[in-house]
């Protein structure tokens, strides 16, 4: 189905631009002041052509100009061909071919344009491969699914080691996939085990609201096969708004992963260092553009629990009881906050001391609600005086500052 849909695409292509070409031969073959005119036309015309064949001076007589269209439509019934040719035979190197014919898929399955594979710095008789199968084709081959297979096979026999498979676990739509591949960083999850990466990279397709993100998995060996202790795990997010001028907002977020020495179930914890950076875009003068930039640091911790990593969850209550029966849970950059009366999600920032719920707003007046932060509890000023009159959550009214520490 994909290649059919390359084939028409491309077919349809052709014929546009030959019709293309007819009109240009006939307005040099008919047109006896074609000489006086001829630099509105090659405006005209020649701006349809790709660049590599774009026309610098148009051609004095009506015979070379057909030669010249009967040229670039040589080249690109060419190129026609050479894509159709491509798509219909992909043919696997020899160490690919073999690793295929042991899975039992046929070339025409694979996704081969994903197709990544590396050798392990630390076991160079082991070579990670990961062979992505096509599982459906929707909208004229613009949006996809994948099934993924990952493996380690020996560097020279291709001999499978071990494998994970999964079921359609990688889709492309209007967030495309622009890249997969392997990390092999020093990830030692236990005592004798080393697992790496496999990283995902999308792009988005608006201009006004640009976005591209990247993900990674962590594979651990296990006796005959690999097992996915981390699974899908951001690393990597930039999105943002803007008028296509000027003026705009943008935040950029960067993940470090780190191996801590402490342990949970026998695995090491996974520190987790992420930079923030937030940059505004606004107009100074009539035509020049300026921005302000600000970077928040912040942490979290991936702990091994019941076969996997998973973010370490922090839950806050209030010190003194309240009727209210506040409670705020920070999980990575997210937060859930619930009371007697409401409950709300978002994420969350924390700069200089500071923490700030977004979409979060007070009672009086509608603004987000913040407090002082240092990790181990939040302070929130829960009403003010009349001098500066606010309220922040209403029903919480018995307590003055909100005084909420981590359980342990």
């Amino acid at each position: 189905m994909r290649t059919e849909t390359i084939t028409n695409f491309k077919h349809q292509f052709i014929i546009k631009k030959t019709a293309l070409y007819i009109f240009v031969i006939c307005l040099y073959s008919c047109n006896p002041n074609q000489e006086k005119r001829s630099t509105s036309i090659e405006t005209k015309v020649y701006t349809e052509v790709p660049a590599k064949h774009t026309v610098k001076e148009t051609p004095p007589k009506a015979e070379n100009a057909t030669e010249q269209v009967e040229e670039l439509y040589l080249k690109e019934e060419e190129k026609e061909q050479s894509i159709t040719l491509k798509s219909e035979a992909f043919k696997p190197a020899p160490f690919i071919a073999k690793i295929l014919e042991q899975l039992d898929i046929q070339p025409v399955a694979v996704y081969e344009e994903f197709i990544v594979q590396k050798v392990l710095p630390y076991d160079i008789t082991s070579t990670v491969v990961i062979i992505p199968t096509i599982a459906s084709v929707e909208d004229d081959g613009y949006s996809f699914s994948l099934h993924s297979y990952v493996l380690v096979v020996d560097s020279e026999t291709a001999s499978i080691k071990q494998q994970f498979y999964e079921s359609e676990s990688w889709y492309s739509d209007a967030i495309r996939i622009e890249e997969i591949s392997i990390d092999t960083a020093n990830y030692k999850v236990a005592e004798g085990k080393r697992a790496f990466g496999v990283e995902l990279f999308y792009i988005g397709a608006s201009n006004p609201n640009p976005y591209n993100s990247g993900s990674i998995s962590l594979f651990m060996p296990d006796e005959h096969k690999l097992v996915k202790v981390l699974d899908s795990f951001e690393i990597h997010s930039y999105w943002g708004e803007w008028d296509m001028r000027c003026t705009g907002e943008f935040i950029s977020v960067h993940k470090t992963l780190i191996m801590d020495s402490n342990q949970t179930e026998g695995f090491y914890d996974i520190q987790v260092r992420i930079d923030t950076t937030t940059m505004e875009t606004f107009a100074k003068g009539e035509d020049d553009c300026d921005e302000k930039e600000t970077t928040q640091k912040s942490q979290q911790t991936l702990k091994y629990k019941k076969g996997k990593y998973e973010i370490s969850k922090k839950v806050y209550t209030l010190e003194t009881e309240s009727v209210c029966g506040l409670q705020i849970v920070l999980e990575g950059d997210r937060y859930h906050m619930k009371t007697n009366k409401r409950e709300h999600s978002g994420t969350f920032l924390v700069k200089d001391g500071s923490i700030t719920f977004k979409g979060l707003l007070t009672d009086d007046p509608k603004v987000e609600v913040q407090g002082a932060y240092d990790g181990n509890e939040i302070i929130i000023q829960n009403y003010g005086n009349a001098m500066n009159p606010f309220t922040v959550f209403k029903e919480c009214a018995d307590q003055k500052y909100l005084h909420l520490v981590k359980k342990e």
